[in-house]
Protein backbone atom coordinates (compact mmCIF):
# COMPACT_ATOMS: atom_id res chain seq x y z
CA UNK A 1 0.00 0.00 0.00
CA UNK A 2 1.54 3.19 -0.72
CA UNK A 3 1.19 5.95 1.52
CA UNK A 4 0.63 9.52 0.40
CA UNK A 5 2.10 12.13 2.01
CA UNK A 6 0.88 15.93 1.37
CA UNK A 7 3.03 17.92 0.37
CA UNK A 8 3.02 21.87 2.37
CA UNK A 9 3.49 24.26 0.32
CA UNK A 10 6.67 26.63 1.75
CA UNK A 11 6.01 29.59 3.47
CA UNK A 12 7.27 33.11 1.80
CA UNK A 13 9.75 35.51 3.68
CA UNK A 14 5.79 37.58 4.43
CA UNK A 15 4.44 34.62 6.42
CA UNK A 16 7.79 34.57 8.72
CA UNK A 17 8.67 38.07 9.11
CA UNK A 18 4.54 38.03 10.47
CA UNK A 19 4.41 35.62 13.04
CA UNK A 20 7.66 36.91 14.30
CA UNK A 21 6.04 40.50 14.61
CA UNK A 22 3.36 38.39 15.99
CA UNK A 23 5.73 37.39 18.72
CA UNK A 24 7.15 39.84 19.22
CA UNK A 25 4.40 42.09 20.01
CA UNK A 26 3.13 39.48 22.39
CA UNK A 27 6.46 39.31 24.22
CA UNK A 28 7.12 42.98 24.63
CA UNK A 29 3.13 43.87 25.65
CA UNK A 30 3.78 41.28 28.30
CA UNK A 31 6.67 42.95 29.27
CA UNK A 32 5.08 46.26 28.91
CA UNK A 33 1.66 44.90 31.06
CA UNK A 34 4.45 43.74 33.99
CA UNK A 35 6.44 46.68 34.30
CA UNK A 36 2.91 48.66 34.36
CA UNK A 37 1.90 46.72 37.17
CA UNK A 38 5.34 46.96 39.04
CA UNK A 39 4.98 50.79 38.98
CA UNK A 40 1.26 50.43 40.07
CA UNK A 41 2.57 48.71 43.45
CA UNK A 42 5.69 50.86 43.34
CA UNK A 43 3.56 53.87 43.12
CA UNK A 44 0.65 52.27 46.09
CA UNK A 45 4.08 52.01 48.27
CA UNK A 46 5.02 55.33 47.96
CA UNK A 47 1.82 57.26 48.56
CA UNK A 48 1.42 54.53 51.56
CA UNK A 49 4.50 55.43 53.22
CA UNK A 50 4.65 58.84 52.29
CA UNK A 51 1.28 58.93 54.23
CA UNK A 52 2.82 57.09 57.09
CA UNK A 53 5.45 59.99 57.02
CA UNK A 54 2.82 62.55 57.37
CA UNK A 55 1.13 60.58 60.42
CA UNK A 56 5.23 60.80 62.03
CA UNK A 57 5.33 64.89 61.35
CA UNK A 58 2.22 65.33 62.99
CA UNK A 59 3.23 63.68 65.89
CA UNK A 60 6.31 65.03 65.56
CA UNK A 61 4.80 68.52 65.96
CA UNK A 62 3.03 68.23 69.47
CA UNK A 63 6.02 66.42 70.76
CA UNK A 64 8.76 69.67 69.65
CA UNK A 65 6.38 71.69 71.13
CA UNK A 66 6.08 70.04 74.86
CA UNK A 67 10.00 69.89 74.30
CA UNK A 68 10.18 73.49 73.27
CA UNK A 69 7.85 74.12 76.63
CA UNK A 70 9.88 72.09 78.97
CA UNK A 71 13.37 73.39 77.76
CA UNK A 72 12.01 76.97 78.06
CA UNK A 73 10.82 76.02 81.69
CA UNK A 74 14.12 74.76 82.56
CA UNK A 75 15.76 77.82 81.28
CA UNK A 76 13.61 80.45 83.33
CA UNK A 77 14.06 77.78 86.61
CA UNK A 78 17.99 78.11 85.52
CA UNK A 79 17.81 81.63 85.27
CA UNK A 80 16.08 82.43 88.50
CA UNK A 81 18.50 79.76 90.37
CA UNK A 82 21.55 81.48 89.29
CA UNK A 83 19.88 85.01 89.59
CA UNK A 84 18.95 84.04 93.42
CA UNK A 85 22.65 83.07 93.54
CA UNK A 86 24.62 86.20 92.16
CA UNK A 87 22.34 88.46 94.92
CA UNK A 88 23.57 86.24 97.65
CA UNK A 89 19.81 85.14 98.16
CA UNK A 90 19.94 81.05 97.27
CA UNK A 91 21.85 79.73 100.17
CA UNK A 92 19.78 81.58 102.64
CA UNK A 93 16.29 79.75 101.43
CA UNK A 94 17.40 76.26 101.54
CA UNK A 95 13.93 75.06 100.12
CA UNK A 96 14.44 77.09 96.55
CA UNK A 97 17.86 75.43 96.71
CA UNK A 98 16.61 72.02 96.92
CA UNK A 99 13.64 72.69 94.60
CA UNK A 100 15.98 74.39 92.45
CA UNK A 101 18.71 71.67 92.18
CA UNK A 102 16.46 68.69 91.63
CA UNK A 103 14.43 69.82 89.10
CA UNK A 104 16.39 71.58 87.07
CA UNK A 105 18.75 68.09 86.05
CA UNK A 106 15.19 66.63 84.69
CA UNK A 107 15.37 64.73 81.58
CA UNK A 108 13.39 65.42 79.09
CA UNK A 109 14.51 63.95 75.14
CA UNK A 110 13.16 64.23 71.97
CA UNK A 111 11.17 61.14 71.15
CA UNK A 112 10.23 62.15 67.60
CA UNK A 113 7.86 59.27 65.52
CA UNK A 114 9.96 57.73 63.05
CA UNK A 115 7.78 54.26 62.62
CA UNK A 116 7.17 55.72 58.49
CA UNK A 117 11.07 56.66 58.32
CA UNK A 118 11.99 53.21 59.03
CA UNK A 119 9.41 51.23 57.10
CA UNK A 120 10.71 53.72 53.87
CA UNK A 121 14.06 53.44 54.61
CA UNK A 122 13.44 49.25 55.26
CA UNK A 123 11.72 49.40 51.70
CA UNK A 124 14.64 49.88 49.65
CA UNK A 125 15.34 53.81 50.97
CA UNK A 126 14.38 57.24 48.60
CA UNK A 127 14.31 55.43 45.38
CA UNK A 128 11.01 54.98 45.87
CA UNK A 129 9.84 58.88 46.40
CA UNK A 130 10.02 60.14 42.53
CA UNK A 131 9.56 63.59 43.88
CA UNK A 132 13.30 64.93 44.65
CA UNK A 133 12.07 68.25 46.86
CA UNK A 134 10.44 65.48 49.33
CA UNK A 135 13.78 63.48 49.37
CA UNK A 136 15.85 66.66 50.18
CA UNK A 137 13.82 67.67 52.97
CA UNK A 138 13.33 64.49 54.36
CA UNK A 139 17.34 64.76 54.41
CA UNK A 140 17.28 67.85 56.10
CA UNK A 141 15.13 66.55 58.46
CA UNK A 142 16.62 63.59 59.84
CA UNK A 143 19.86 65.70 59.48
CA UNK A 144 18.76 68.11 61.78
CA UNK A 145 16.71 65.59 64.97
CA UNK A 146 20.61 63.95 64.55
CA UNK A 147 21.80 67.65 65.48
CA UNK A 148 19.43 67.84 68.23
CA UNK A 149 20.10 64.43 69.82
CA UNK A 150 24.19 65.54 70.12
CA UNK A 151 23.23 68.79 71.58
CA UNK A 152 20.93 66.39 73.84
CA UNK A 153 23.42 63.91 74.68
CA UNK A 154 26.32 66.82 75.79
CA UNK A 155 23.63 68.60 77.66
CA UNK A 156 22.52 65.32 79.77
CA UNK A 157 26.15 64.49 80.20
CA UNK A 158 26.89 67.76 82.30
CA UNK A 159 23.91 67.18 83.95
CA UNK A 160 24.35 63.63 84.75
CA UNK A 161 27.83 64.76 86.24
CA UNK A 162 25.71 67.87 88.16
CA UNK A 163 23.52 65.10 89.60
CA UNK A 164 26.79 63.58 91.19
CA UNK A 165 28.21 66.55 92.78
CA UNK A 166 24.86 67.75 93.85
CA UNK A 167 24.49 64.41 96.25
CA UNK A 168 28.04 65.62 97.85
CA UNK A 169 26.03 68.64 98.64
CA UNK A 170 22.36 67.77 99.55
CA UNK A 171 21.36 65.95 102.51
CA UNK A 172 20.09 62.98 101.83
CA UNK A 173 17.50 62.99 104.35
CA UNK A 174 15.57 65.76 102.55
CA UNK A 175 16.31 63.88 99.25
CA UNK A 176 14.65 61.16 100.36
CA UNK A 177 11.56 62.71 101.51
CA UNK A 178 11.59 64.72 98.33
CA UNK A 179 11.57 61.65 96.20
CA UNK A 180 8.82 59.80 98.35
CA UNK A 181 6.41 63.22 97.74
CA UNK A 182 7.36 63.88 93.75
CA UNK A 183 4.72 64.09 90.96
CA UNK A 184 5.20 60.69 89.39
CA UNK A 185 2.24 60.76 87.35
CA UNK A 186 3.28 64.56 85.74
CA UNK A 187 1.96 65.06 82.24
CA UNK A 188 4.53 65.78 79.60
CA UNK A 189 3.73 69.87 79.96
CA UNK A 190 4.25 69.49 83.74
CA UNK A 191 8.12 70.66 84.14
CA UNK A 192 8.17 70.45 88.01
CA UNK A 193 8.37 66.83 89.61
CA UNK A 194 9.96 67.51 93.27
CA UNK A 195 8.17 70.01 95.58
CA UNK A 196 9.48 72.18 98.10
CA UNK A 197 11.05 70.72 101.11
CA UNK A 198 9.01 72.36 103.84
CA UNK A 199 11.93 71.70 106.82
CA UNK A 200 14.76 70.50 105.16
CA UNK A 201 18.03 69.33 106.55
CA UNK A 202 21.50 72.56 106.12
CA UNK A 203 23.51 71.27 103.37
CA UNK A 204 26.57 68.85 104.00
CA UNK A 205 28.99 71.41 102.81
CA UNK A 206 28.98 75.61 103.25
CA UNK A 207 32.25 75.56 100.78
CA UNK A 208 31.99 78.33 98.31
CA UNK A 209 34.17 76.23 95.69
CA UNK A 210 31.94 73.06 95.91
CA UNK A 211 28.60 75.34 95.23
CA UNK A 212 29.58 76.87 92.86
CA UNK A 213 31.29 74.06 90.98
CA UNK A 214 27.48 72.81 91.32
CA UNK A 215 26.42 76.06 89.60
CA UNK A 216 28.82 76.13 87.53
CA UNK A 217 27.81 72.53 85.36
CA UNK A 218 24.13 73.82 85.79
CA UNK A 219 25.10 76.94 83.99
CA UNK A 220 26.64 74.75 80.86
CA UNK A 221 24.69 72.12 80.49
CA UNK A 222 21.80 75.01 80.11
CA UNK A 223 23.77 77.24 77.85
CA UNK A 224 23.86 74.07 75.58
CA UNK A 225 19.61 73.88 76.30
CA UNK A 226 19.39 77.16 74.58
CA UNK A 227 20.93 76.28 71.26
CA UNK A 228 18.69 72.87 71.27
CA UNK A 229 15.42 75.53 71.70
CA UNK A 230 17.14 76.94 68.65
CA UNK A 231 17.03 73.72 66.93
CA UNK A 232 13.98 72.26 68.19
CA UNK A 233 12.37 75.68 66.99
CA UNK A 234 14.19 75.10 63.87
CA UNK A 235 12.67 71.55 63.60
CA UNK A 236 9.11 72.41 63.89
CA UNK A 237 9.43 74.65 61.13
CA UNK A 238 10.97 72.04 59.12
CA UNK A 239 8.11 69.49 60.12
CA UNK A 240 5.12 71.91 59.26
CA UNK A 241 6.73 72.86 55.92
CA UNK A 242 7.17 69.33 54.68
CA UNK A 243 3.94 67.86 56.17
CA UNK A 244 2.51 70.66 54.41
CA UNK A 245 3.95 69.75 50.87
CA UNK A 246 3.16 66.01 50.97
CA UNK A 247 -0.37 66.69 51.66
CA UNK A 248 -0.22 68.96 48.85
CA UNK A 249 1.50 66.76 46.22
CA UNK A 250 -0.04 63.89 47.77
CA UNK A 251 -2.88 64.06 50.40
CA UNK A 252 -5.76 63.65 48.09
CA UNK A 253 -4.78 60.04 47.40
CA UNK A 254 -4.03 58.74 51.01
CA UNK A 255 -6.97 56.85 52.61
Amino acid sequence: MEVHHHAHKPKNWKEYITEFLMLFLAVSLGFLAENIREHQVEKEREIKFLQNIHLDLKSDIIEIDKDIESNLKKQHMGDTMLNSYADGKLLKNLPDFYFFIRNISLRKLLENSNNGFIQLKNAGGLRMIENKKIIHDIQEYENLIIKIERLENISENTFQNFRFKATKILDVTTVTEMNREQILSASDSNFVRFFKPAHPQPLITQDKAEINELLNLASYALNTNVYIVRNLEKLKQQAIALDNYILAEYGQKFD
